[in-house]
């Protein structure tokens, strides 16, 4: 991306607070746009200082930072990435379910936290390790000869449609979902739009997560 990329961050700890905003202002690609310490101040900064993408951590001394990445969602505009350091599985889906883009644990290196915030930024949801095994364990769970309760409405889920859940579960940005295939990323995103609204979803993670579970797209390796 040419443009500079704002950040914000909700870290309690004064130490990985300063960590993530050394990441960022070490980098020539992304800028500070504030650091706070409590939901409350998340809360009062971001609505005088909209930011591009906000790193998040879960536990915080006045809430959970999953109502900040709920605040975020109803903004609509700013991405949520959580920084934690809870790997469970009932706090991965927490927060991939409130519509966080990207789930990774605090011991994350520098340079994949930086190329973390990029993919968001591309449309990637970067997942670490530990947190992609907990979604493969549910996915393995589920017997191959019982699908998941089709919700209402997904039964119009288009062949299109599917190819872009598809391309989504592989990782891909709407541009390069675009390119391959041969459709405008207006197109890709009008699709998304649709797909959201029939699964009754709010992120690319629970589209993906719905389509795995229903048979219409497979986990691929």
């Amino acid at each position: 991306m040419g443009e500079v990329i704002h950040v914000g961050i909700l870290e309690d700890n004064d130490n990985m607070r300063a960590h993530f905003c050394r990441i960022v202002e070490k980098s020539s690609t992304l800028s500070l746009a504030f650091a706070a310490e409590t939901l409350s101040e998340a809360r009062e900064i971001f609505n005088k200082n909209t930011c591009d993408i906000c790193l998040v951590d879960l536990q915080l001394p006045d809430g959970n930072g999953l109502e900040f990445v709920a605040d975020l969602q109803k903004e609509g505009e700013t991405n949520a990435l959580i920084l934690t350091v809870l790997g469970d599985r009932v706090s991965v889906l927490a927060g991939l379910q409130a519509g966080a883009k990207g789930y990774l644990l605090k011991d994350t290196p520098p340079a994949q936290i930086e190329q973390a915030i990029l993919a968001v930024m591309n449309g990637g949801n970067p997942i670490s390790p530990q947190a992609a095994t907990h979604l493969l364990e549910i996915l393995n769970k589920t017997p191959e000869n019982k699908k998941a309760e089709i919700l209402p409405g997904t039964e119009s889920i288009t062949d299109r449609e599917k190819d872009i859940l598809t391309m989504f579960s592989r990782g891909m940005s709407y541009q390069e979902t675009a390119d391959i295939l041969g459709i405008k990323i207006n197109t890709v995103r009008d699709h998304t739009k649709s797909i959201y609204r029939k699964l009754s979803v709010h992120s690319r993670n629970e589209a993906i997560f719905e389509a795995l579970q229903n048979g219409w797209i497979e986990m691929t390796r």
